[in-house]
């Protein structure tokens, strides 16, 4: 099949592009549900299917459609003076990190920074992160500086799991969970957005990526409405209780990526 002049995943047979698109309806679900968290399982499930390149700039297409669609739910909920905070260190982390993923050995940082992760997510588990806040303001610009280079460099590094790792802190600034995703879906939107410009910049977008992109866009958005539905019927606890599930999920995929590819 020929769309506006070229072949959309033209090297795999149909039971793979099955396999791709159910994966984009699974992560876009998760996206739906808690504002972000949908690339990291798509790559992991994609990559042997399409390899890591493909899969990632495939993923940073449908996540920055699907942001299209989204991006209204944040209004009216988001706290948009932290997201504006973060703006500027998760820029300069993409594009450190879009320097890593054309230049460098990404996958062999993936275990490093599945660890990090696991370690942020261990100290919420732990109750640290409160206690800290007790110490430290956790809205100073410094670290907020920090914890957002690092967001932006872990995200375009592994090709998901940014905000994973700054999930933790945001779920003690946001501590409401409509407020919480909404201010997710604001960053995710920054976050793919500025991904999207970064790698167009350095030449890895082609017309192909684009349709395929596109082509998905049905099911991506069905995920969305899908995982926005659970979020309307769950209560607080359970809300927080699934998201302390996936990203202990996430980090885990994140840490044994290296192994699997």
């Amino acid at each position: 099949m020929t769309v506006l002049g070229v072949t959309p995943f033209a090297d795999i047979p149909l039971w793979m592009l099955a396999a791709v698109t159910m994966a984009h309806f699974c992560g876009f679900l998760i996206r739906g549900a808690f504002g972000f968290g949908s690339n990291l399982p798509i790559i992991i499930a994609t990559t042997w299917l399409l390899g890591p390149h493909h899969a990632i700039l495939l993923v940073i297409m449908t996540a920055s459609m699907a942001q299209v669609h989204l991006f209204p739910q944040s209004f009216g909920h988001a706290n948009w003076h932290l997201a504006a905070a973060l703006t500027l260190g998760v820029y300069i982390g993409i594009g450190i990190g879009t320097y890593v993923f054309v230049s460098l050995d990404a996958d062999a940082l993936a275990p490093i920074l599945g660890a990090l992760i696991m370690i942020v997510l261990l100290m919420d588990r732990f109750d640290a992160i409160p206690r800290l806040a007790r110490i430290i303001d956790l809205r100073a610009k410094p670290l907020v500086a920090v914890l957002s280079l690092i967001s932006g460099f872990v995200g375009t590094v592994s090709g998901g799991g940014g905000i994973y790792f700054l999930a933790p802190f945001l779920r003690h600034m946001c501590p409401e969970p409509v407020t919480f995703r909404a201010t997710n879906i604001a960053l995710s939107g920054i976050f793919m957005f500025g991904r999207a410009g970064f790698v167009a910049l350095a030449g890895l977008v082609d017309l192909t990526v684009i349709v395929e992109g596109m082509l998905l866009m049905p099911v991506v958005i069905m995920g969305n409405i899908v995982g926005g539905r659970w979020f309307k019927s769950t209560d607080p606890a359970g809300f927080f209780q699934a998201l302390s599930f996936m990203l202990l999920a996430g980090a885990a995929l994140l840490v044994a990526r290296s192994t699997l590819y």
